[in-house]
């Protein structure tokens, strides 16, 4: 049974990462050339999982009959970042990771051991992963 505190903690964790800047940056068009295909590729790529980790929290409060929050709208201060060049948007998503997982880890200090504490650790442990790709994919930009 999910206490209350841990259910508003998760529907907080799944609107924070169902609205987060990458998925944002999956739907605002990246500004890219055909060199940046295989660049392109390995964000919507990271998009799609974190989509998929964030649909498995959901899935996780169906399950013990909880509804998941209503997503609602991107913050509008990502409206500024339509159409930015891929060395651009890179630096900002990796900036944007870091504060989601730093967000994720405070997150589960306040959720008791359990289920539901495995579910956000396998989100901080995705998101440490995507963000070792964000900062591969800087480097080729940075050099």
């Amino acid at each position: 049974m999910i206490d209350r505190h841990t259910y508003l903690l998760l529907q907080d964790v799944i609107r924070r990462e169902g609205r987060s800047f990458l998925q944002y940056a999956g739907e605002s068009f990246p500004w890219s050339t055909s060199r940046d295909g295989a660049a392109l590729d390995a964000i919507r790529k990271l998009i799609q999982e974190e989509q998929d980790g964030t649909a498995v929290l959901s899935r996780y409060l169906h399950k013990n009959h909880l509804t998941p929050p209503y997503l609602g709208a991107y913050p509008s201060y990502f409206t500024s970042y339509n159409y930015l060049s891929l060395d651009r948007l890179v630096p900002l998503l990796i900036d944007h990771q870091k504060s989601h997982i730093a967000a994720l880890e405070d997150d589960l200090s306040g959720i008791p051991d359990g289920e539901a504490r495995k579910q956000v650790q396998q989100l901080v442990e995705m998101k440490k992963r995507h963000l070792k790709e964000l900062e591969a994919l800087a480097r080729p930009a940075a050099a």
